[in-house]
């Protein structure tokens, strides 16, 4: 998958299966608070007005706030780091990895903001079929959330 964040071009190949099983389980206990974020955010989308309702949204984003603080930092540095580490980066038409590990980010522009969507662009793309059935079969049997 080739994709562009702050100007640059990226590459992300999926998580192998082994990591995929890895990550999903250790973002597993985060997947029932991301059903609302993810709802709030179609519905406000689906109406054309995405970002106004900014107190459903706070509302909306604060218990996956707290699930992502939950986590150990092992698990959470083990997902972010796992993920990076499938990242490209153009590079002058060459592709340079953007984390190495033991050695950490190579841009020294990949900034907070940056890091999160690669992470999240790794995750729907390696996991995005399993997170999509979680959701819908989330949303179906709990319809008001």
């Amino acid at each position: 998958m080739e994709f562009d964040i702050a100007g640059q071009r990226y590459r992300a190949a999926k998580l192998d299966t082994i990591k995929q099983l890895h990550v999903s389980r250790k973002i597993g206990p985060v997947l029932p608070k991301l059903l609302p974020v993810f709802v709030k955010f179609t519905e406000s989308a689906k109406a054309g007005t995405p970002n106004e309702d900014l107190a459903g949204i706070a509302a909306a984003v604060e218990p996956l706030a707290q699930a992502l603080a939950d986590m150990t930092d092992g698990d959470f540095e083990y997902v972010v780091n796992t993920c990076l580490a499938v990242v490209l980066r153009n590079q002058m038409n060459n592709w340079a990895p953007v984390f190495v590990p033991g050695g950490g980010l190579m841009f020294d522009d990949i900034d907070l903001g940056g890091t999160v969507q690669l992470v999240a662009k790794v995750i729907w793309h390696s996991l995005g079929p399993f997170l999509s059935g979680f959701l819908a079969s989330a949303q179906a049997t709990n319809p008001a959330a």
